[in-house]
């Protein structure tokens, strides 16, 4: 019997390490300091198609959106994968068939708004799109 909760106690200590030493060497770095960027967002039934060029200290692209929740009327829903954007310039999307598309430098997102490394110079792109 205590072997078994010796195991299942390293087993825990071991999966802790792993999950920290993946976020510190592998996770998403962040860019620190000032940095220019540019947001676009593109909503063609409402034709909007706006695009902000601003500075910012933000180091993800959730903050750089919360910094600019006034300007560009952000909003967002947490999930259980993270922030999900659903809305932009008034225009809410319809959880039930639209999503906005996160586009950086016209590349696909492959993470969640939360991970995105604000950039100098990069643009970021949200596209309402239907499924």
């Amino acid at each position: 019997m205590n072997k078994k909760i010796l195991a299942i106690g390293l087993v825990i200590i071991l999966a802790v390490v792993a999950l920290f030493g993946y976020n510190q060497f592998f996770g998403p770095k962040a860019n620190e300091g000032s940095k220019e960027v540019t947001v676009e967002i593109y909503v063609e039934s409402q034709n909007i198609d706006t695009k902000y060029t601003v500075k910012t200290d933000a180091d993800f692209l959730l903050d750089l959106l919360n910094e600019l929740k006034d300007k560009v009327k952000f909003e967002s829903e947490d999930s259980s994968f993270g922030p999900m954007v659903t809305g932009f310039e008034g225009y809410k999307a319809d959880a039930t068939s639209e999503y906005f598309h996160v586009l950086i430098n016209g590349e696909d997102a492959m993470v969640g708004v939360k991970d995105v490394p604000v950039a100098d110079g990069d643009t970021y792109r949200f596209e309402l799109r239907s499924f």
